[in-house]
């Protein structure tokens, strides 16, 4: 079995690179294979691998590697969700496979395929392009609207959901009494059990599963000049950081006109389609690109100066190998 550990700056966690063609392909039973890692991950001491990646070379002529994410749920060992990204995953793929420069990466994802590209500088550092298929930027409203009304045992709250590469809730730090920078990360227990019945909220009105890792949810205020302030949960917790994925949301979401982060990067004076974001891990920049009007489309979101480390090669994983051909 190919396994490697690799985990990007900013991660919650490492991830568990596999060769996809090891594995079944079929959810049910690849759950069964990734709890038998996760077993032995957790005789070995490294029990908090909640990331899986499955990666293959593309038969595609357009791509270098395949690659797709399952996402293990904290407190079940047997708990998987199949139908989220995580960029910091991809980035940690990509090391593992050992190829420098420019890596074409096309992704198996929910509802079709993706592709992004990762290229690598001279000091080693990433920037990772997510390339959509040209969608106008109001396609990426599920709702259709800049901003909901989510209602729960907390009270009534105007957030904003957007889709690209995960469902995220953008919710105005200030709509929690969380003033500035400080408030925001501060913010404990209750909070987090606030935004965890926000999640419910939000799943109800999506249609997404009860219980599940989507959407993801995301705090949003407006830093000192030209900066937003970001915190967000993650799996099992506060995420240290801000997901990559949730980095390229948030640019996406800006570029919309009305949504909770348009308006509060207009609050802060970020240029248009660039923003500078404030995490408890440290600063971010995201850019996106639009095209002209009148017929604006996203073309490109770039999240530049990833790092990633390769903590261990060939995890010993005494299992089995999958016929999936």
């Amino acid at each position: 079995m190919t396994a490697h550990l690799a985990m990007a700056e900013g991660a919650p966690g490492p991830t568990l690179v596999l060769g996809a063609d090891e594995v079944p392909d079929y959810d049910e039973e690849l759950a069964e294979a990734l709890c038998e890692a996760r077993r032995v991950l957790r005789a070995g001491g490294r029990g908090e691998v909640l990331k899986f990646a499955l990666v293959r070379p593309s038969r595609h002529p357009f791509f270098d590697l395949e690659y797709r994410f399952v996402q293990g749920l904290a407190g079940r060992e047997d708990g998987f969700a199949f139908d989220s990204a995580c960029g910091h995953s991809l980035l940690a793929a990509v090391a593992a496979w050992g190829r420098g420069g420019t890596v074409r990466v096309r992704t198996r994802a929910p509802g079709g395929t993706g592709a992004v590209v990762c290229e690598q500088a001279a000091d080693g550092s990433y920037t990772v392009h997510f390339l959509p298929a040209m969608p106008r930027p109001a396609e990426l409203l599920p709702t259709g609207r800049p901003r909901d009304v989510l209602i729960t045992a907390d009270g009534v709250h105007r957030v904003s959901l957007v889709r690209f590469a995960n469902p995220y809730v953008f919710v105005d730090a200030r709509d929690l009494g969380l003033e500035g920078r400080s408030a925001l990360f501060a913010a404990g227990a209750a909070d987090f059990g606030r935004l965890q019945r926000l999640r419910g909220a939000a799943q109800s009105l999506l249609g997404l599963s009860a219980g599940g890792a989507l959407p993801k949810i995301a705090v949003v205020a407006a830093g000192r000049a030209g900066r937003l302030v970001v915190r967000s949960l993650t799996e099992p917790g506060w995420h240290p950081s801000f997901a990559m994925t949730g980095l390229t949301c948030l640019a996406a979401a800006a570029a919309i006109d009305g949504t909770v982060p348009y308006r509060l990067a207009r609050a802060a004076g970020c240029p248009p389609h660039a923003l500078l974001v404030e995490t408890p891990g440290g600063l971010a920049t995201v850019t996106a690109t639009v095209t002209g009007a009148p017929d604006s489309r996203l073309a490109r979101v770039s999240v530049p100066g990833k790092r990633v480390r390769v903590l261990e090669r060939h995890v010993a994983l005494p299992w089995r190998t999958h016929a999936t051909a």
